[in-house]
C-alpha cells in the first residue's frame, strides 16, 4: 500500500513540471530534431505527430505513453532552443556513424509522413545530416529508401 501511495505521489510530482527526460538524453535530442523537421512547414500535421510517436516508440523501445511524453518535452525544448547545435552535440556524442544514419533515416520517414517532402523539409534534413557529419551520398540513399514508391506504401495510406 505504501508503495502505491509513493508511486501515486511521484506521478503527481511528475505532472507538476518535473521532466522525465533531461537535456543530455539523446532520445530527447533526437525527438527535438524530429519536431524541427515536422514543424518546418509551420505546423505539425497529425500524421507527422503520430509518425514521431511511432518512430520514437520503435527505435528507442519505449511504450507509446512514454514516447508521447518525450514528444511533448521535445516540442518544448525545440521551441526554447536558439539553434540546433545543442541537440546535434548530444547526438554526436551518443551515436556512432550507424546511429546517425538511422536518425537521418527517421527524419526522412517523418518527412514522407504527410506526403512528398516539401523543399524546406529536404533542406532541413540535409542541413541536420551535414551537422551530424553524415555524407551527402548517404543522405540521398536514405531519402530514396524512405520514399513511398520504394517502401511499397502509397500516399493514400
Amino acid at each position: 500500500m505504501f508503495e502505491d501511495i509513493r508511486n501515486f505521489m511521484a506521478e503527481l510530482m511528475g505532472r507538476q513540471g518535473e521532466r522525465e527526460f533531461d537535456g543530455a538524453d539523446y532520445r530527447k535530442a533526437a525527438a527535438a530534431l524530429l519536431v524541427h523537421v515536422a514543424d518546418s512547414d509551420g505546423a505539425i500535421d497529425p500524421r507527422e505527430r503520430a509518425r514521431i510517436v511511432a518512430l520514437l516508440s520503435d527505435r528507442f523501445a519505449m511504450p507509446g505513453g512514454q514516447a508521447r511524453r518525450l514528444l511533448a518535452e521535445a516540442q518544448t525544448s525545440e521551441a526554447e532552443a536558439v539553434d540546433l547545435h545543442a541537440f546535434v552535440s548530444v547526438l554526436k556524442r551518443a551515436f556512432d556513424e550507424n546511429g546517425r544514419l538511422k536518425l537521418v533515416e527517421m527524419m526522412w520517414e517523418l518527412a514522407y509522413a504527410d506526403g512528398a517532402p516539401l523543399e524546406v523539409e529536404d533542406s532541413i534534413v540535409a542541413r541536420i545530416a551535414q551537422m551530424l557529419d553524415v555524407p551527402e551520398s548517404d543522405v540521398d540513399v536514405l531519402r530514396r529508401a524512405s520514399g513511398p514508391e520504394l517502401r511499397g506504401s502509397g500516399q493514400n495510406s
